[in-house]
């Protein structure tokens, strides 16, 4: 089942994903088959995917399961289980791992029993875009030296992000827990009365807590019968975006304004395009998850 929603104000839909009624939608891995190799000059090739059963998983809040060195073996980069429920602390034995900021920063440490902690701290800067999936930057082993995520030969690349554990409602425990300090919300509940659910804030990635944090065209300008036109809206940077258009708004039928997919400008983004002439013409931005699965 696909959940999609207008936002009445803002001619907004909403991408959707399937509802799950289950508590973990883990996958095997989420690294490409072909781009999944990192390389360190004292510890070799390091394999992302791992035996393509336990490989590694890029998520949106934490990176969790194994990447494998044919030199030194396994090495975690997490359960997938902070004890916070949101990011791993990095403070104990039972609750490390690698944390994803959500806009693509990847901190905290791995571990292999046989080589140690591996430092996905600030030194290297190590990353994932958002719009490619692909890593970038280094990582730190004190006992195998430097490694990279990228370069001219070989790098990682994910083909999509973990939404994590789910609630039975569809949302991210992660998600919930980050704004509500609760799990079991409705899905559909309006908290904060901007007439975005919660379902829908959290597609949209903006906080369900804040009435004035909404996606909503604010600016639209027309030249006459609409064949050049500008639109401003909100966004944040952890999302992507289409301006779609229509001649009718009783059909189904929504049409890409030529833009493509767009990146984020930052809190607010604006888009210029040219059209054919028209006596009336329809327009909603439409957002999605990065690298949606």
């Amino acid at each position: 089942m696909r959940k999609n929603g207008f936002i009445r104000h803002a001619l907004v839909l909403l991408a959707g994903t399937g509802l799950l009624a289950i508590l973990s939608a883990t996958a095997a891995t989420t690294i490409d088959a072909a781009n999944k190799f990192a390389y360190g000059a004292n510890i070799g090739w390091m394999n992302f995917t791992g035996d393509n059963t336990n490989g590694a998983v890029i998520g949106d809040y934490v990176c969790s399961g194994y990447i494998y060195s044919a030199n030194v073996g396994w090495i975690s980069l997490g359960s997938g289980l902070p004890t916070n429920g949101i990011r791993y602390q990095n403070a104990s034995s039972n609750d490390f791992g690698v944390n994803h900021d959500g806009f693509g920063k990847l901190r905290g440490y791995a571990y292999g029993a046989n080589i140690g902690w591996v430092n996905f701290e600030n030194n290297g800067a190590p990353a994932v875009n958002l719009l490619t999936g692909r890593l970038s930057g280094s990582v730190y082993s004190a006992n195998c030296g430097w490694i990279s995520l990228s370069n001219s030969v070989a790098y990682v690349q994910t083909d999509s992000f973990s939404k994590g554990l789910l609630d039975a409602n569809g949302l991210p425990i992660a998600w919930e827990l980050t704004y509500f300090g609760a799990t079991n919300l409705n899905a559909n509940a309006d908290p904060d009365g901007d007439g975005l659910s919660n379902y829908q804030e959290y597609m949209a990635g903006t906080n369900p807590t804040n009435s004035s944090d909404n996606l909503r065209i604010t600016a639209a300008t027309f030249a006459a019968g609409g064949t050049n036109s500008q639109f401003t809206w909100t966004s944040t940077l952890n999302r992507f975006y289409h301006l779609e258009k229509t001649l009718n708004l009783g059909t189904s039928s929504w049409l890409d304004s030529g833009l493509g997919l767009i990146s984020p400008d930052g809190a607010s983004t604006t888009r210029f395009f040219g059209d054919t002439n028209a006596p009336a013409r329809f327009y909603r931005v439409r957002v999605s998850r990065p690298l949606a699965p």
